[in-house]
């Protein structure tokens, strides 16, 4: 099936560049072309004023939660951990709206031994992943979750064929919906969790210079890097897309750099005492490393205004 290169373009979203708005005329004649560039301008609109105004991050829910899984074979042991990221709406750095609207689970085992496979992974160096993301001074393998904005294609009708080859049974998707891929991600122990805030510099009580001088480089920060950057934008790696969400850091218990999955420890009491007094983590995952987006009702809550 050929690719339509329009198509294309509504899927990798080149919302950082500029793009016109249609001028409309009696008699002018258009094309899907000219529909595709209507709506890629305000939904570009949109997405630069939500991420200059509001910043990246968390805007409601999406917490990482653990819940211990059962043995198939032993139903009174625990045969791995699960992750469980609540159902909940962020943005990402291009400034779309990313919905989870239902909890996503993942199991960590299955994960930890298919990525450490080099025959499920094709990669001969998989078998050292878990080992160099050990870090020492936490007793722990690490890893990020993540959240990625994806474009899912639905409704595939018969349509005209487009590019070099004649087709009679040519389709094409008559919906794109917006939706989301969650990815975890092993670290380097040398890589801080913490997520990228642009307005770090500002401190509490600052100068008006001071603002000033934060607002003249937020052009810059908040700009993700050119399709196809290899290095690392922020807290992201350079596998996924630039634009993704860090939602949590994982430390998964050990007690050595392990050699496969099962040196890992599992077990229920492993991932089930609390890192704080509020509850909001478990010593196993930081869900404090992400940016949260404050909604403006709360921070007129939080200020009596």
């Amino acid at each position: 099936m050929p690719t339509d290169p329009l198509l294309q373009t509504l899927r990798t979203d080149d919302l950082e560049n500029r793009s016109d708005r249609l001028h409309y005329a009696t008699g002018e004649m258009l094309g899907q072309d000219d529909f595709r560039a209507e709506q890629l301008y305000h939904r570009r609109q949109l997405a630069r004023a939500l991420l200059f105004l509001h910043g990246s991050g968390t805007i409601a829910g999406l917490k990482v939660i653990a819940a211990p899984v059962a043995s198939p074979t032993n139903p009174g042991a625990v045969g791995e951990v699960q992750i469980i990221v609540e159902a909940g709406l962020a943005i990402d750095r291009s400034g779309r709206l990313i919905e989870l609207p239902v909890p996503i689970s993942l199991r960590l085992r299955r994960w930890a031994e298919f990525i450490s496979d080099p025959a499920k992974t094709g990669d001969p160096r998989a078998v050292d992943r878990l080992r160099n993301a050990y870090d020492a001074g936490a007793n722990a393998v690490l890893a990020d979750v993540f959240l990625t904005f994806h474009a899912c294609e639905r409704g595939w009708t018969p349509a005209f064929a487009t590019g070099p080859f004649d087709a009679l049974d040519a389709s094409q998707p008559s919906r794109v919906r917006d939706s989301y891929q969650a990815s975890l991600v092993l670290r380097s122990p040398g890589i801080a969790p913490q997520a990228f805030d642009p307005w770090a510099t500002v401190p509490p009580g600052a100068t008006t210079s001071q603002v000033h001088d934060a607002i003249f480089a937020a052009w810059t920060h908040l700009e993700p890097p050119p399709t196809g950057v290899p290095a690392d934008f922020h807290e992201t790696p350079a596998s996924l897309d630039p634009n993704s969400v860090l939602l949590a850091r994982l430390y998964l218990p050990a007690a050595a750099a392990p050699a496969a999955p099962a040196d890992i420890n599992w077990s229920t009491g492993a991932w089930n005492h609390p890192l704080d007094t509020a509850g909001d983590n478990v010593s196993n995952i930081d869900n404090s490393v992400r940016t949260f987006v404050v909604a403006p009702a709360l921070l007129r809550r939080l200020h009596n205004l």
